[in-house]
């Protein structure tokens, strides 16, 4: 892994994951970009809208916004060489991103989600889901389903499920990221 490439949820910009790419110490270069187009429903940025979203239209949805996720993350080099770490929305760019086949060194999806079953690939890079057991935005079944899909398609993902942690990043997080990186 040459470099982590940061993906922030809706509303949110590059420059809230820096502090959580600060708090990791990495060692490697770090970026952090702003999603693609303005949030529509406030400030901030969004890789795709979610005003309206079902399940139903968020698969759609996402499947728009992978061209140009795709772009900004080979925009700072070989994806192969890039580590994933998203929250909320930016997990869900991740995933299925790597779902496609963008070939990442591996994903860090926190609070995060599939939008639905993905089809099988034959080389996975390492995935870990991070979830808290309260989490009102995501609620934990859809960690478990995201978990259940991925194992459909061929990948071997981690999941963890905190007690008592809601739809954000706490010392538990960073702690299971540092671990997943140093491979414990």
């Amino acid at each position: 892994m040459k470099r982590v490439i940061f993906l922030h949820g809706v509303g949110s910009t590059g420059a809230a994951m820096r502090l959580l790419a600060d708090a990791l110490t990495l060692g490697v270069p770090v970026h952090c970009p702003d999603g693609s187009e303005p949030f529509d429903m406030g400030p901030g940025r969004q890789w795709f809208s979610v005003k309206g979203v079902t399940e139903d239209n968020r698969p759609a949805r996402v499947a728009v916004a992978m061209a140009s996720v795709s772009r900004t993350i080979e925009g700072f080099g070989d994806p192969r060489d890039s580590l994933l770490i998203g929250f909320s929305q930016g997990s869900i760019m991740a995933l299925h991103l790597v779902a496609a086949g963008l070939p990442a060194a591996g994903v860090f999806a926190l609070s995060g989600r599939l939008a639905g079953p993905i089809a099988a690939r034959p080389d996975w890079p390492p995935i870990t889901l991070l979830h808290g057991s309260v989490d009102p935005v995501m609620p934990p079944a859809i960690a478990r389903a995201t978990e259940t899909w991925l194992k459909a398609a061929g990948a071997k993902p981690e999941l963890q499920i905190f007690n008592g942690l809601g739809h954000n990043i706490d010392d538990r997080t960073l702690s299971a990221i540092r671990r997943g990186l140093r491979g414990d």
